[in-house]
This record gives C-alpha cells, structure tokens and sequence, in this order.
C-alpha cells in the first residue's frame, strides 16, 4: 500500500511539473499580435497586389536611403498578402467584416493557427517578418516567430535588385540557432515553400529572398 501511494504520489508531482513548466514555457514566448499590427493601407488596398508591389520598386532609384527601405517594407507586405491569397487561403481578409475562420487565419487546421504574416522595418534598417501562431485547444496560447533580415539594395544602369539574408530569427523575443532551423528544414518540402512566392526568388538553403527588376 505505501509502495503504491508512493507511485501515485510521484505521478501527480510529475504531471503537476510539466504542467506548470509548460505553463511557464508558454507564459516566457507569449506575443499578442492584432489586426492594429497590419498595414492597413495595403491590406485595404482593391488595387492588383503583385503589379502594386512591382510598381513601387520603380521609385528605388530616386528615394533616398531610408525611403528606400520603406519602399521595401511596403513591397514585402504587398508580396506577403499576395502570395496568401494566390497560394494559401484566397478569403484571407483580417481587416473585413467576416467572421469566418479562412477570413481571420492564413491557416486554420484543427485548433491550430497563423493569424499573421507580414513585414516591419526595424532601427537598423532591417526587414523582420512576423508569423503570429497559436492555438485554441486545451491550453489556448498565442506566439511569434520573428525572422530578421539585411537588405542588399543594387542599383545600377542595368541593375535593379534586392537580396534580403536572413541574419537570427527569435520566438517571441528569444533567439534560436540556425541549427534548430536546418533541421526543421530537413522535414519539410523546401522547394513547395518558396513556389509560394508569388514574385521573387525564395532560397531555403541559402535562407534568401531575391528581387530582381533588372539584371
């Protein structure tokens, strides 16, 4: 009888320690995006989103350094929003009135969730693209995953490119290792993620986005 209370008495403290760890786990990457995030201007926009973005990059040459970065913030999200809509979830509209779950998530599968993808401009002049994703089962939790990265601006008589590397990428505000990123790589199908891409090159092994107007 004492061998068996003891048993049961190590099993509640067992299962009482992982749940509160992954309480605390969930609790130390908790983010709370919202639609307030978006921009709301391009997810608005009624215009054609792919010529939209290719348009804008026509303004490079003539902008100044820091112009040409929001240029380029602007560009992503078009490209973002577009490559969801052609390629993922064609009702995706946060902004709107519908309550449906294909309006509200990019993907929604069974309780678990991405809410939101789109690009930011942060001090150092970097694009950081945000994916916020959760869950509403169980224990309902909501997070982000922040990839960061450097922009390549060539401009040139006959040369018109933009090459973003990705340099760390964090969840929440923790950093993670590019380790931990090429082995989650290695069990997916790299090549039908960057085909999503409506415009521009997506390399999953360099971990490059390439624009290329003229070249």
């Amino acid at each position: 009888m004492k061998a068996l209370k003891r048993l049961l008495i190590f099993f509640i403290l067992l299962i009482t320690i992982v749940i509160v760890g992954s309480i605390v786990m969930i609790k130390s990457v908790a983010v709370n995006t919202t639609d307030a995030d978006l921009p709301e201007l391009i997810y608005n926009s009624s215009d054609d989103l792919l010529t939209t973005a290719q348009l804008s990059l026509l303004g490079l040459p003539f902008a100044s350094s820091d112009d040409q970065y929001t240029i380029i913030e602007d560009f992503m999200n078009y490209i973002i929003l577009d490559s969801i809509r052609t390629n993922i979830n064609d009702a995706y509209d946060p902004l709107g009135d519908l309550a449906s779950s294909d309006a509200n998530y990019v993907i929604y599968d069974n309780g678990f969730f991405i809410d939101y993808v789109f690009a930011t401009l942060n001090d150092d002049n970097q694009i950081v693209v945000c994916i916020s994703f959760g869950t509403d089962k169980i224990m309902p939790s909501r997070s982000a995953i922040y990839l960061y990265f450097d922009v390549e601006v060539n401009i040139g008589i006959l040369e018109l490119s933009i090459v973003l590397t990705l340099d760390e990428y964090h969840i929440a505000d923790k950093n993670l290792s590019f380790r931990m990123l090429d082995y989650m790589f290695t069990k997916l199908d790299k090549t039908s993620i960057e085909d999503n891409m409506t415009f521009g090159v997506l390399d999953l092994e360099a971990y490059t986005y390439t624009i290329e107007l003229v070249n």
